[in-house]
């Protein structure tokens, strides 16, 4: 599994669908096809791009550790394993593990201050005005934290790779690497709750699964929308079945955290008006919830008819 998938569930938390997707090693093309959904990839200038601008920013990686990190070195030199002490390594195809899971990296950089290793992450994406956009920015402090818990796991002493990561960028619409400090704590902190689902999931699905049999066996596993859906391979499924069956989950992830366990937008509706007796403390409350927000919806939509 790789740093993206894993950091992909601190999109969705508590999605038991996304999860054992994850955990079963689903292939995102199978899924993709089973599901409906485009396939994710690259053009190829846009490929061609990445690895100039990758190139590039290797040369200047020097420059940009001793400027942001205060760590100077000659150049970058090759390692087939953690190093320790001073220097800029990039160390390729490395073997490391998150917990029980194999993690799958093409190359990790990291620059060592003689005490201790500070990853280097290298992207695309322009940093406009010396302003990166902050969800790719949070997408990739996600990833970085995969990895700096990956290489922690793999340290004698875990305090040897620190969370205070390098992330050079493109300048504006050019190819120059510009860099920044990232510390990614708190996404590490974050990833301890989802390596302990992960390592217990119990919901798994047949990586031998295709087409509608992938479907069907998706189909049995809850899901619980979030904020971060749109950017996982099953959310063509789940907004098509959402709108199918009329849950309260298709109006997105604040109306479904304030249903709770009232499924059905029918049911919610119901229970706003006063038509649906609530079950039990938990209805009650959420009714109560609902009951409001009607009442404030129509007072708005009377203001809103009345003539000024």
């Amino acid at each position: 599994m790789d740093p993206r998938r894993i950091a992909g569930l601190l999109d969705a938390p508590g999605c038991r669908r996304r999860l054992a997707v994850d955990v079963s090693g689903i292939e995102p093309a199978v899924l993709a096809a089973a599901v409906g959904a485009a396939e994710g990839g690259q053009s190829p200038y846009a490929r061609e791009r990445d690895g100039t601008f990758a190139q590039l920013a290797l040369a200047r990686l020097p420059e940009l550790a001793a400027r942001h990190l205060g760590v100077r070195a000659e150049a970058v030199v090759e390692t087939d394993e953690l190093p320790s002490g001073a220097g800029l390594w990039s160390w390729r195809a490395p073997k490391l593990r998150l917990g029980d899971t194999d993690l799958t990296v093409d190359r990790v950089l990291l620059v060592g201050d003689g005490t201790r290793l500070h990853p280097i992450e290298t992207r695309s994406y322009a940093c406009l005005d010396g302003q990166a956009d902050p969800t790719k920015v949070a997408g990739t402090a996600r990833e970085l934290a995969v990895t700096v818990a990956a290489l922690r796991q793999a340290a004698d002493e875990p305090d040897q790779v620190s969370s205070a990561c390098l992330l050079v960028l493109p300048r504006n619409f050019g190819l120059n690497p510009v860099g920044t400090t990232l510390d990614v704590a708190p996404q590490l902190r974050r990833l301890r709750w989802v390596l302990d689902r992960l390592n217990a999931g119990t919901d798994r699905i047949s990586a031998a699964l295709e087409g509608p049999e992938l479907v069907g066996a998706l189909g049995r596993v809850p899901a619980r929308f979030g904020d971060g859906c749109p950017s996982c391979a099953v959310y063509p499924y789940c907004r098509g079945d959402a709108e199918q069956s009329g849950a309260a989950a298709r109006a997105g992830a604040t109306v479904a955290n304030l249903c709770g366990p009232v499924g059905l937008a029918a049911d919610a509706l119901a229970l706003a008006h006063g038509d649906r007796v609530p079950g039990d403390e938990t209805e009650h409350a959420i009714a109560t919830e609902l009951s409001r927000a009607a009442l404030a919806y129509t007072q708005a939509k009377t203001r809103s008819q009345e003539p000024s």
